[in-house]
């Protein structure tokens, strides 16, 4: 009995002794560890940023104060930071090249269109997010966007929280897609509840309804195919319905009669 006794209490000493000398291996390697993941080799005292083709003016380096080391720089966090002071365009990477370097790549953001919002324009990317300060002229080249009970504020690297820019980034995002519409550039947008008014260069209003988009954007297509000069003889063409209605022109009716005739 009292051998067992002994044994028992030499284990349980050799256990405690195993454990404690478990927990200082453990502390020499996490300091270790810390040692090596400080060592001067690896900090990193700046971010080196890759900009767009044809962006000036922007600085190429930032740095990190204090200096960190490469393993403990959150990437995420950094990213994030350079998308709120650069809003105009989008965070493509932030990547570590070893021993201590960072570096950003940055894409440009597609500009879809611009708000209208009480006579100033807000350039608009295709998700959302305002990229410039409001002008009070409109730019020619862009399609103006008149959302239906939108009333902002608007600020340089927020978002758009309104469903009637989701229909019309949508409708837009259709007509980049297949390459335009017969040549004409949309001039303006308007949502009004369910509805699209798409206008044209040429003068000429599509009516879509937002349930059926892609239904509409189909008998679109189809009416074009047949009629190639439809768009510059019609005032509007209207998709909600199940047969597209052609409002044509004095002009285009006069001329469609004579033919008729003759």
């Amino acid at each position: 009995m009292k051998a067992e006794k002994k044994l028992s209490s030499r284990r349980t000493v050799l256990l405690s002794v195993s454990f404690f000398s478990g927990i200082a291996m453990l502390l020499a390697a996490q300091g270790a560890i810390d040692e090596f993941l400080s060592h001067p080799a690896f900090l990193v005292k700046e971010v080196e940023v890759q900009w767009p083709e044809g962006v000036k003016s922007r600085p190429r380096r930032f740095r990190l104060n204090p200096p960190t080391s490469i393993f403990r720089v959150d990437l995420k966090t950094l990213g994030y930071a350079f998308q709120r002071r650069y809003p105009s365009v989008e965070v493509e990477s932030v990547e570590r090249v070893m021993p201590n370097r960072l570096v950003a790549t940055m894409r440009p953001r597609r500009i879809v269109g611009q708000v209208n919002l009480s006579g100033s324009y807000y350039l608009v990317s295709d998700d959302g997010v305002v990229v410039a300060p409001a002008s009070s002229v409109a730019r020619p080249e862009l399609p103006i966007l008149l959302l239906d009970g939108f009333r902002g504020p608007l600020r340089v690297g927020s978002g758009l929280e309104s469903p009637s820019f989701w229909k019309a980034s949508e409708l837009l995002a259709t007509i980049h897609r297949d390459g335009g519409i017969a040549g004409h550039r949309v001039a303006s947008i308007r949502v009004s509840g369910q509805d699209l008014f798409l206008l044209l260069d040429c003068g000429a209003e599509i009516r879509f309804s937002g349930d059926h988009l892609a239904v509409g954007w189909q008998h679109l297509v189809g009416l074009l195919r047949n009629r190639p000069e439809l768009l510059k003889q019609a005032n509007y063409l209207d998709l909600r319905f199940e047969d597209p209605v052609i409002g044509e022109k004095a002009k285009s009716r006069e001329k469609a009669k004579r033919s008729r005739r003759a």
